[in-house]
């Protein structure tokens, strides 16, 4: 019986050492390559891609495209690359406005931070950045998912900055009360998978074992995006999934949307939301079983307050609706502020 104890035990000192050297490699290897993927996606984009410094780190935006008019994307909650995730959009959007794709902190080529991951600190990033960058107001702010928060205090506190908001699938806050899971913070979770993305072991994942991101399958075999957006995507997951500026923003979803509970759109601030018909019939669903209050289109129709220039458009699609739509919410877009946005 000692033997067999004994043997356990090597066995278990075994697996021990094996896992504490796995990781080390595994964290030297995630520090050596982040910086020299970040480097070659640099040049590739090149000084379209630009730098600037707001509370003394760096925030990166792709600066595209050339009008009198200009669109700031925002991206949602957990987008790794937003200027990748957003490549389609800013192309075709250039050829008649001045596109900016922004990287909050926590995403893309920007640094992570401490601070916090309110409605007011993300305004307060996204109004410096574009300062910095000399782009002048007022913009036409189009947010993906939990952007519609920001987006929407931005322009209650801002308004003469906001020309317009053109939402993609975009959250809003009364979702944070009539949502159950989005009162739940998600601490515990988190507590657990930022050291992995700070010790390379999901870079190991999404490397090593294919499928394991399920998120990167959106982008395989589809049409908007060429191999290199492709690579930049996989290596932004590698950087970013779940960091802890990431994880922060999670558990700031519920205080973020409860400061906007019940407002409205000003009267005078056009509008168009582009709704993924998936998310609309998901919402129905989770209504039935009592999981939500409202669903995803009465979400979006109660925040208006004029409806002749605030508008809510369903398209066929799931929640990255970009990713499949591009074209088409283009010529929406285009459409809509001719019409609408002076």
């Amino acid at each position: 019986m000692r033997d067999i104890m004994k043997k356990i035990g090597k066995g278990l000192l075994c697996l021990t050492g094996a896992g504490v050297l796995f990781i080390t490699i595994s964290a030297i290897v995630h520090a050596i390559l982040t910086p020299k993927e970040k480097e070659v996606s640099r040049i590739r984009l090149g000084e379209k891609l630009k730098t600037v410094e707001v509370n003394g780190q760096k925030i990166a935006a792709y600066v595209t495209g050339s009008g009198s008019k200009t669109i700031v994307l925002l991206s949602g909650l957990g987008t790794a690359s937003p200027i990748a995730d957003f490549m389609p959009l800013a192309e075709r959007f250039s050829a008649h406005y001045k596109v900016v794709t922004l990287e909050c902190f926590g995403y893309g080529f920007s640094d992570r931070t401490v601070g916090q991951r309110s409605n007011a600190a993300f305004i307060n990033e996204i109004r410096s950045a574009l300062k910095k960058l000399e782009i002048a107001p007022p913009y036409i702010l189009m947010p993906h998912s939990i952007s519609g928060f920001y987006s929407l205090y931005y322009a209650i506190h801002y308004p003469e900055e906001v020309g317009a908001i053109i939402g993609i699938d975009e959250s809003k806050p009364n979702q944070a009360d009539t949502a159950k899971y989005a009162k739940k913070k998600m601490v515990f979770w988190l507590s657990w998978l930022s050291p992995l993305n700070s010790l390379g072991i999901l870079r190991a994942l999404i490397y090593l074992i294919p499928g394991s991101a399920g998120i990167l399958k959106a982008y395989e075999n589809n049409r908007y995006y060429d191999e290199d957006q492709k690579k930049l995507i996989r290596s932004a997951n590698a950087w970013n999934a779940f960091n802890s500026t990431i994880g922060n923003e999670f558990n700031s979803v519920y205080p973020n949307g409860k400061e906007l509970f019940g407002v409205k759109y000003p009267i005078t601030l056009p509008t168009l939301s582009f709704l993924a018909k998936d998310t609309v019939e998901m919402s129905k669903s989770m209504v039935e079983k009592n999981n939500m209050s409202k669903d995803w289109l009465t979400l979006h129709e109660e925040v208006i307050s004029n409806p002749a220039i605030q508008k809510v458009e369903i398209l066929e699609g799931k929640h990255y609706l970009h990713h499949t739509q591009a074209d088409k919410m283009v010529e929406l877009t285009e459409d809509f502020i001719a019409t609408c946005v002076k």
